[in-house]
């Protein structure tokens, strides 16, 4: 009796912890708006990327990442004030966004490098692609990424097995380039579409539906957050959209 009554506690402990435990050899990625992901690795390191607090998404409280990543320095994807506790935060782009910081580095169990982009399809700032190594997989984070790439970044960035990609237009690439952005890099596994119209940040062209018009093997989830293990990593290329609410 009393080991069931120890059970009970442990459950009702987790459950209202606030943030999901980590099971052994998976690692998890949950999207909390626009261009913002929470990553957790296997071994519980935690990233934020692109922390956005502007508009209509509001950037949870209490969550304690070890990394936070800024693709570049604006406003819908800076927040670093918004974070809690003392996070390392890496600063793709200098204040002007007229360069990219080199980043290569490795902070807990991943190794994390910058690569340069532009901005938006005018070429008026720079934007940084971050990429991230960690429990086998190269995950990719475009930014606002505003051109399709060059044989050099393709080369920089190296094979992908998971992509963020902005696909939202105007300040961004178009669909049609982010389509080519895809086929550049031959996304292995999973491409999550981001920084895309919504009704918390409705001054973006297009829609995650825009997107993934025509488009085959597409997965939409309920839930704004997904774990993996490495061996379960869909064997076909996957558009899958999390719900950020």
């Amino acid at each position: 009796m009393i080991h069931k009554a120890l059970i009970i506690l442990f459950l009702i402990l987790t459950n209202f912890s606030g943030s999901k435990a980590q099971v052994p050899g998976e690692f998890s990625i949950t999207y909390l708006g626009h261009s913002c992901f929470q990553i957790i690795t296997s071994k519980g390191t935690q990233i934020i990327t692109d922390p956005v607090n502007f508009k209509g998404y509001h950037f949870p409280k209490g969550i304690t990442p070890d990394i936070v990543t800024v693709s570049h320095n604006h406003i819908d994807h800076n927040s670093v004030d918004a974070v809690s506790g003392n996070p390392e935060v890496l600063m793709g782009t200098t204040s002007n966004i007229q360069e990219v910081i080199s980043i290569d580095k490795i902070i807990n169990d991943v190794r994390i490098y910058t690569v340069p982009s532009y901005h938006d399809p005018g070429k008026h700032g720079r934007n940084a692609i971050f990429v991230f190594e960690f429990d086998g997989i190269r995950m990719v984070h475009l930014g606002d990424l505003g051109t399709i790439l060059s044989d050099n970044q393709v080369k920089a960035i190296g094979k992908v097995d998971i992509l963020m990609i902005p696909v939202g237009g105007q300040f961004t690439i178009s669909i049609a380039d982010a389509d080519k952005v895809i086929e550049q890099l031959n996304v292995k596994n999973i491409v999550f579409p981001m920084h895309f119209k919504t009704k918390a940040f409705d001054s973006l062209p297009n829609t995650v539906d825009d997107f993934l018009e025509g488009k085959e093997n597409v997965e939409r989830i309920s839930r704004n957050s997904l774990s993996f293990n490495f061996s379960d990593l869909p064997s076909k290329r996957k558009y899958i959209v999390l719900d950020y609410q």
